[in-house]
């Protein structure tokens, strides 16, 4: 049976120690690179990364002392995607659907408003047979 999330692909998260590399491998693809912005909040630096061709990939890189990324930074100091986001118009929708399909989505960080996305909410979810996916409302 095939289940309708109400998702929309928005862009992988990639998580690294400092964005100099990943800025320049993403240039030498072909990437526009968005303004490097700090999120307090999430005590991390971001920058939004597009291409006309390719999938739109979010840099992520740690503020000043302990934030959500430490982990990922600290087993994979060359850098990992951790992440895939999605946008939805109905979080709590799209959330029953993925519950309804034995999927059983669990929350690791509650809906905040982003920074990188004018204040939009973002929460992040763990999900069996994906991992880890960011909801953008």
């Amino acid at each position: 049976m095939m289940a309708d999330f109400g998702f929309k692909f928005h862009h992988l998260g990639l998580a690294v120690p400092r964005a100099d590399e990943a800025v320049t491998f993403l240039s030498g693809l072909g990437y526009a690179l968005g303004e490097r912005v700090f999120d307090p909040a999430q005590n991390v630096n971001l920058m939004l990364s597009r291409h006309p061709h390719m999938p739109a990939v979010e840099i992520i890189w740690p503020g000043n002392g302990p934030g959500p990324i430490d982990k990922y930074v600290a087993r994979r100091p060359s850098g990992i995607v951790y992440h895939v986001c999605f946008e939805t118009a109905d979080r709590q929708a799209s959330l029953a659907a993925i519950a309804a399909a034995n999927l059983n989505p669990i929350c690791v960080a509650e809906p905040l408003p982003a920074v990188l996305f004018a204040g939009r909410a973002v929460s992040f979810y763990a999900v069996v047979g994906m991992g880890l996916i960011e909801i953008l409302e």
